[in-house]
């Protein structure tokens, strides 16, 4: 990443405005400074820091059972009370950045979110852990779209957006794998309270840089009145769609309960959908966004893509310690590989993606991450961590970069700038319900493999049958793989078709004809 050598100039906060606002979409008077390169840094470390808390208490939960005493029952939800809020959070929080203004709503969801992990850190009980677990959630809900909405507020369309969105759309992939590796660190280390207590000062410097280096942009619409219903009913939608296939792993699919709570949710959301398009004079979410096809096929492939890769790390992450039988420590160090090799085959995506165009880039690298996923349904008790683990990574690792920087980019081109906190909202909604959704549907699969050989006359041993079912696991999720191929090569179209297409043309890749 270039940057000036001169250091930036300390500038009021009417001057950091006017940085932000004279350079946003016209690439031949942007100039990237050191400004720019801290306000990219504190923006990629703020979603880090709230996708990592999605997935570092997962090794936790024993140690958090053994000290508090949780039941089987309720230990789910100090990670589901999180991804309910978080999933249900994310469109008002997107609105109210486009509306209240993004810094604002960026330092009040920073704020709430390091409270929240204080008072997670200091629980004493369930009651007070799973309530904090919620505050963080609705909190990163707030933050995690301003996140992206900022950078494409900050940097103009063409190669300094696309630069800054790859490094956005790296730090967003590598955060699954890094929150096991860190808290299998921390658990075994100072203990599970500290994956809570490490918030607190990475947030407390995001926060003070924020405040230095992030234009206090204006309010887009200062006179729009904010859509309460519309708020109030998808926030209600999305939560209870996260609840309701969250639930399906004590109740099942079939249950009373869960058929129920379906229809609730269907009916919610058709009445947000009635609500938008046809009452509120002044939506919460702007329909014609979906007329913008990048943004449409965007959010589809990210769907698609998070509930394999959500069904990769926690199948793995169940075979390495229930099958090979490996600690916290060594379960979070065996995605090391993964995370190190993201980062390595990451940078060699922005140069292809003016070449071959969004479509074929993503084409590659789901068919890519199909074949990983096909390598990893060849585990055994007996294959081990290298031919087991070790050797697919490599290969899914690299099909997922490709992905990542390309759906980015195509989610937030072309959109209006008064509209980019609720896109970016869109696609972390895609990425959060589609990981939950898809993984509830894959394990269910599994899971009754698992119990269907077991319950035989002359079952296998334990180990077999959970490695036959985590192996059906990955087969379907790369079966999702190649689906995904087919729905990119199909919803995006490429101009010039084997042509190269230039960088500052990449906002229309995908939408036109």
């Amino acid at each position: 990443m270039d940057s000036q050598s001169a250091p930036a100039l300390r500038l009021p906060p009417p001057a950091v405005a006017e940085w932000a606002e004279e350079t946003a979409g016209r690439d031949d008077a942007f100039v990237w400074t050191n400004r720019h390169t801290v306000a990219l840094l504190v923006l990629c470390l703020a979603q880090l820091l709230e996708a990592l808390d999605m997935t570092v208490v997962n090794v936790a939960l024993p140690a958090v059972r053994d000290d508090l005493g949780f039941s089987a029952g309720n230990l789910a939800w100090v990670v589901n009370a999180y991804t309910v809020l978080f999933g249900g959070f994310l469109l008002l929080g997107g609105r109210a950045g486009d509306l209240l203004g993004r810094r604002r709503v960026f330092l009040t969801g920073m704020l709430a979110f390091t409270v929240a992990s204080l008072g997670a850190g200091l629980s004493q009980g369930e009651t007070s852990l799973i309530s904090a677990r919620a505050v963080q959630g609705l909190a990163a809900g707030f933050v995690s779209p301003m996140t992206l909405a900022m950078i494409a507020s900050i940097f103009p369309q063409g190669p300094p957006r696309n630069r800054a969105l790859g490094v956005w759309g790296t730090t967003s992939a590598l955060s699954a794998s890094l929150g096991l590796i860190l808290g299998g660190v921390l658990v075994d280390g100072p203990g599970w309270r500290w994956i809570f207590f490490i918030n607190l000062p990475v947030a407390a410097v995001l926060l003070v840089s924020a405040l230095r280096v992030l234009p206090p942009d204006r309010p887009t619409h200062r006179h729009q009145r904010f859509d309460a219903v519309g708020a109030v009913a998808s926030t209600i939608g999305a939560s209870l769609l996260a609840y309701t296939v969250i639930q399906t792993d004590a109740h099942g699919w079939g249950s009373a309960r869960t058929i129920s709570l379906f229809a609730l949710t269907v009916v919610v959301i058709a009445y947000f959908i009635v609500h938008e398009t046809k009452i509120s004079k002044e939506p919460l979410v702007p329909f014609s966004l979906f007329r913008i096809r990048s943004l449409s096929a965007a959010n589809t492939v990210q769907a698609l893509t998070s509930a394999a890769m959500f069904a990769l790390f926690f199948f793995t992450s169940l075979y390495m310690q229930n099958v090979l039988h490996y600690s916290s420590l060594k379960t979070g160090l065996a995605y090391l590989p993964l995370t190190a090799t993201l980062v390595i085959f990451a940078g060699i995506v922005p140069p292809l993606i003016p070449k071959l165009g969004v479509r074929w880039v993503l084409v590659a690298g789901a068919t890519v991450s199909a074949v990983g996923l096909a390598l990893f349904s060849r585990i055994t008790p007996e294959r081990g961590l290298v031919s087991g683990i070790i050797l697919p990574s490599l290969v899914v690792s690299f099909g997922f970069s490709l992905m990542w920087i390309p759906m980015t980019i195509a989610a937030v081109s072309g959109v209006p700038g008064h509209q980019n906190g609720i896109a970016a909202a869109m696609l972390n909604v895609s990425r959060t319900l589609g990981g939950a959704l898809g993984l509830a549907f894959i394990s269910t699969f599994a899971t009754r493999h698992t119990a269907s050989l077991l319950a035989r006359h002359d079952p296998p041993r334990l180990e077999h049958a959970l490695s036959d079912g985590y192996r059906l696991g990955f087969l379907i999720s790369a079966a999702l793989m190649v689906a995904t191929a087919v729905t990119a090569l199909t919803l995006f179209r490429n101009e010039g078709r084997g042509e190269k297409v230039d960088t500052a043309q990449l906002a229309a890749v995908g939408i036109e004809e």
